[in-house]
């Protein structure tokens, strides 16, 4: 008995088969992305794509943007109660240490917290703490006023001077070398071409201190001079 061979199916059959297949259930991707809200009413903008209204997550980003609008309003109302707490903190700081010849740094200033209000009835009670740490920035400009400072300048200023090679040391050095003889003046003039001198000041320890018992013309000076730290807050 002959048998007829297995032909082949054509790409017009396969095209055919491919017709005739049954659409994809509901339960497939595609279908679920069309049934989602955000997906389904999306918009697209150049590379941005503007989601659909979500009933089931509006309410989040809502909330979401509350927040922000919360927290920056926080923040601005905060950078400004700050700054109040330790100007007050600072001058309360400056009179205790006047009054009392001390020299204190910490300012612990009560208040009656929400989950504590009686608290300022007793001796122990909730603070925050102004932390006026002795630091100060000094400006590169000062070392042209050393002579106007005078006799104070070291007992308000530390002076730190660094010597490092410049790029072109190694020239110079061979120069020096080649010119073995040179003496005095001549010698310092090719010896001080060999480096760059950084000169960085800083206050010393007793800068407060001293600063206060400075002539009124070299405070005025200083005033513009140095920086102090702000103090710093805690609350505890």
């Amino acid at each position: 008995m002959n048998q007829t061979p297995f032909a082949k199916p054509s790409a017009l059959d396969a095209l055919r088969a491919l017709g005739s297949k049954k659409p994809a259930p509901s339960t497939s991707p595609m279908a679920t992305q069309i049934n989602d809200p955000a997906i389904a009413g999306a918009r697209k903008d150049k590379n941005t794509v503007i989601l659909g209204v979500d009933p089931d997550f509006t309410g989040k980003a809502l909330y979401a943007s509350q927040l922000k609008a919360a927290l920056d309003k926080a923040k601005g109302d905060f950078e400004a109660i700050q700054g109040q707490i330790r100007d007050y903190g600072a001058a309360k700081r400056a009179v205790y240490n006047e009054t009392f010849r001390t020299d204190i740094t910490t300012v612990k200033i009560p208040y009656a917290s929400a989950t504590n209000p009686g608290s300022l009835a007793g001796s122990e009670h909730d603070h925050v703490s102004v932390i006026c740490s002795n630091k100060y920035s000094v400006s590169p400009d000062l070392l042209k006023s050393k002579v106007e400072i005078g006799d104070a300048f070291p007992r308000l200023f530390v002076e730190e001077t660094t010597k490092s090679l410049r790029p072109n040391a190694e020239q110079l050095i061979r120069g020096v070398f080649d010119q073995v003889g040179l003496q005095g003046e001549e010698l310092e003039n090719v010896m001080q071409s060999l480096f760059e001198t950084h000169t960085k000041v800083s206050t010393t320890e007793k800068y407060e201190q001293e600063e206060k018992s400075a002539p009124p013309a070299v405070r005025a000076l200083l005033a513009q001079m140095v920086t102090r730290a702000q103090p710093g807050l805690k609350f505890v």
